[in-house]
């Protein structure tokens, strides 16, 4: 199974219409490119709405999604957030220190250190891909996010039933998260920060 952050995204959309609205998506992660545009201008300070469940895709600071879709043993992990949220910023990297702090971050989503699953399940981290905006031509010009994607293989999937997330503590501008989940056949939607950091399915 490979499912792009499009389809992950296009799929979790669907999940509680109620609840997530889904936006016209401008990137489809299908290498390691990955394009991301904002149909908004970028000001110094942001009029978002303060809706406790964002449309998938937008751009809030201090909010992260997560999008999980487990197809047999296969599981694909989509994570999008603002720059602002990881690094602290929203520009091309203008310093030696702000290159080494995005460089830092790629890396530690790279690592996928920031989430687990119980050990019943046996979940194995078979492809992690980190990018970011930030390293784009186009950065300045808008918002930038940052993006990672992960594949995993779960010996017992009938046994996966919580995902831990630690990224709060790495993290500290990143106040909550989305998570969106389809787990062969079941679907449901969750909420996550410091103080609720694990999810049930």
């Amino acid at each position: 199974m490979k499912l792009s952050l499009l389809a992950c995204m296009l799929i979790a959309a669907g999940l509680n219409t109620a609840m997530v609205t889904a936006q016209p998506a401008e990137h489809a992660q299908g290498a390691v490119e990955q394009k991301h545009q904002h149909d908004h201008d970028h000001q110094d300070e942001h009029d978002h709405d303060d809706d406790d469940m964002p449309a998938l895709g937008a751009h809030v600071h201090g909010h992260a999604v997560l999008t999980l879709v487990l197809e047999g043993n296969e599981m694909q992990l989509a994570f999008q957030s603002a720059a602002q949220s990881i690094v602290g910023f929203e520009h091309k990297p203008r310093t030696p220190e702000q290159k080494q702090e995005v460089a830092a971050a790629i890396e530690v989503f790279n690592q996928a250190q920031w989430f687990s699953f119980n050990t019943d399940a046996n979940c194995e981290l078979v492809m992690a891909e980190a990018s970011t905006d930030l390293t784009e031509p186009q950065a300045n010009k808008g918002h930038a996010d940052f993006y990672a994607n992960y594949q995993l293989l779960c010996q017992r999937p009938a046994r996966l039933d919580e995902l831990q997330l630690s990224i709060f503590n790495l993290v500290p501008a990143l106040e909550h998260m989305d998570i969106q989940w389809i787990i062969n056949g079941r679907q449901g939607a969750s909420q996550a920060a410091l103080s609720s950091s694990t999810v049930r399915f």
